[in-house]
């Protein structure tokens, strides 16, 4: 949806697509306001808006996390994109927000299936989670 701002010695034209969008870029395009044919004017294209469709890495989502039963446990998984993603996380149909801290249980082990969507599409990881029992025991 083109938009125009007016000012004493520029025309500003923003084009943003609708989403999702098959460019990676938006782009606003300066165009002097100089008086003459418009064969003079030379149109100048700056990306503002860079796009990316969620990307979940082992740095921001680790495949495999070790809690401590007994003590705080977080699910560690965010994702890189833009527009920022949404990530959620569930096991056997039980979502666990990740980036929450709560207190580790047995129940809690096992893989989760990480999500993270935007605009321009969805990304997912499995996330195995290990709980040391108090034993030292994996559970």
């Amino acid at each position: 949806h083109p938009s125009f701002s007016w000012s004493p010695s520029l025309l500003f034209l923003v084009l943003i697509p609708p989403f999702p969008a098959p460019l990676s870029l938006v782009f606003l395009t300066i165009i002097p306001a100089i008086p003459g044919p418009l064969s003079q004017l030379f149109p100048l294209l700056i990306p503002v808006f860079p796009a990316a469709p969620p990307r979940l890495d082992t740095e921001r989502c680790p495949p495999q996390q070790n809690w401590t039963e007994g003590q705080q446990g977080t699910l560690l998984c965010s994702a890189r994109g833009a527009p920022e993603p949404q990530v959620s996380c569930s096991k056997d149909g039980t979502a666990l927000a990740p980036g929450t801290a709560h207190p580790a249980h047995r129940a809690q082990a096992g893989t989760y299936l990480c999500q993270a969507s935007n605009e321009l599409g969805t990304a997912q990881r499995n996330v195995t989670v290990w709980v040391q029992c108090e034993s030292g025991v994996p559970g």
